[in-house]
């Protein structure tokens, strides 16, 4: 027991730390909140802590968490703390991350890079110009972001030997900087293209702002995303140039050696793939949301291919899926559920408005949010937990600030699932910051940028645009 205790100090002087500041803040600022209010924040507090910098596993830490909002009676029913995990969006992402996995098995992700590969045509010039505008486009037809990212950061390694430049070339490090913090933010050009789309569509459905439709929402995000696309890469472009000393123009003008087109043996069963998955595609475009569920077409889907004859789906598929990750959305749903039923989100975001000075005018106030969803932000290792959080109490401003709820909720989306600034905040930006291409002072300064350009214009979007 002693030895357990000595190896958990630092661990126990962080719980007595979060301990003795709610008790103090029950005695003095907490005071006028109620105690399901109190305790709310409490059970934040502690999830926060839990899903960043403890090591705890995220699938206990979850339960965890679900056992304080019972245990403390944040909720009155059980029932209730489990809300989050009946959410359709939850599901959704299941569904989309099976069928990821299934177009990886019949070869989908190296037939984008063979037509990538053609179309390239060996010239460097081709990649660092079409790779940015792939980014934006490639989630439509692959939802995945880490999908995206295996399927051609092998390309991108090929290039860049063929091509004789050296491992921290400005192409090599401008081709990762593309597939990892552009390929985080081409997820949401459509609310199908990968987990945080869907998470913050769904959000806008539960809290009944909008149910939008599969154009409208390219409609909405695309504009704005390929104006963060340009002005970001031809910042970063520039910043690596300057970080290397290296002449851009000589470097775009490269022509790379031939590279060899891999050819493997085509899946028998990938035309059934392939025809399901534009159905379900056509169909998110062609039907209205508020009659057909955007859940139910993957669902059709999921089920076509576990036809025994075809045999894609199986237990083994759905197995590997990553249920640590279910654990924590469904219960970050939850808690975020609970801040807006009970008024916690309300009463946080009445308490940092008065920040604020008095009479600031509707840009200022904006850019108060967008400046404490940075902020925030930085609590989370992911984007999708960190919405589902942030979310209820950003949208209490919408009373506040004389903009649209949808344009509000678009703003939150993109500052919060724009702003990658370290490693951990998105799986790609890991798997970039472990090949060792830039240091670690090149990808905070990227991601200062490309997180700078999403959050400006945004912010232009609210007022020009949305």
């Amino acid at each position: 027991m002693l030895q357990i205790i000595k190896s958990s100090r630092a661990t126990l002087l962080i719980w007595a730390i979060i301990i003795g500041l709610f008790f103090i803040g029950k005695l003095t600022f907490l005071g006028p909140l109620s105690p399901e209010q109190q305790y709310t924040l409490l059970v934040l507090v502690i999830a926060i802590y839990l899903w960043t910098i403890s090591t705890m596993p995220q699938g206990a830490s979850s339960i965890l968490v679900l056992a304080l909002i019972i245990g403390l009676g944040v909720v009155d029913e059980p029932d209730q703390a489990f809300q989050g995990f009946l959410t359709t969006g939850l599901y959704f992402i299941v569904l989309l991350s099976l069928i990821s996995q299934v177009l990886v098995i019949i070869g989908f992700d190296q037939m984008v890079a063979r037509a990538f590969q053609k179309f390239s045509r060996g010239k460097v010039r081709r990649i660092v110009i079409s790779l940015p505008v792939l980014m934006v486009l490639l989630p439509i037809i692959l939802p995945s972001a880490v999908a995206r990212y295996k399927i051609l950061e092998p390309l991108i390694k090929r290039m860049n030997d063929l091509s004789g430049f050296s491992k921290q070339s400005v192409f090599n490090k401008f081709g990762l900087f593309v597939i990892s913090f552009l390929n985080q933010k081409g997820t949401f050009i459509v609310f199908t293209g990968g987990g945080f789309a869907v998470i913050a569509y769904q959000l806008m459905v539960e809290y009944d702002i909008a149910q939008i439709q599969w154009l409208e929402w390219i409609t909405l995000m695309a504009p704005p995303l390929f104006l963060i696309t340009l002005i970001t890469s031809l910042l970063v472009w520039f910043y690596f140039k300057w970080r290397s000393g290296e002449e851009g123009s000589e470097v775009v003008e490269q022509e790379a050696g031939h590279l060899k087109e891999v050819r493997e043996e085509q899946h028998p069963k990938r035309w059934y793939v392939i025809v399901a998955f534009s159905f379900m595609v056509v169909a998110w475009i062609v039907t209205d949301p508020t009659v057909m569920p955007i859940i139910l077409p993957p669902m059709f889907m999921l089920a076509f291919l576990a036809i025994p004859t075809i045999g894609l789906v199986d237990n083994k598929l759905i197995r590997s899926f990553d249920w640590e990750t279910f654990l924590l959305l469904g219960t970050s749903f939850s808690l975020g559920f609970i801040m807006a039923d009970n008024g916690t989100a309300e009463v946080v975001a009445t308490g940092l408005i008065q920040l604020v000075p008095n009479g600031a005018s509707g840009w200022i106030m904006v850019v108060y949010i967008i400046l404490l969803m940075g902020i925030m932000r930085w609590m989370f290792t992911n984007s999708t937990s960190a919405i589902v959080v942030i979310f209820p109490i950003m949208m209490s401003y919408a009373s506040l600030v004389d903009i649209s709820p949808v344009a509000l909720a678009l703003l939150i989306m993109t500052v919060i699932g724009g702003t990658i600034l370290i490693p951990i905040h998105a799986p790609t930006t890991y798997y970039a910051s472990q090949a060792g291409v830039y240091t670690k002072g090149e990808q905070f300064v990227v991601g200062v940028i490309s997180s700078s350009v999403a959050s400006g214009v945004a912010l232009l979007a609210v007022f020009l645009y949305w």
